[in-house]
């Protein structure tokens, strides 16, 4: 593990530049990814939520 963290020094000192974009795609790829997760949730929920409702009205509809 230290090897690695000493590498990844080595990295943002030596070339900083790299180092700079590295972080930037890593921090951009992160923040997609969460907002993906968090409206594909929101997603399902209310697919799943509109599903119940429409079961619901087939339900009551079919006993009337």
């Amino acid at each position: 593990m230290a090897t690695i963290l000493n590498g990844v020094m080595t990295m943002l000192t030596d070339h900083w530049f790299w180092g700079a974009v590295t972080l930037a795609c890593l921090t951009w790829y992160s923040t997609i990814t969460i907002y993906v997760a968090i409206k594909g949730a929101r997603d399902i929920q209310n697919m799943l939520r509109r599903f119940s409702d429409s079961q619901e009205q087939e339900t009551h509809g079919l006993k009337s």
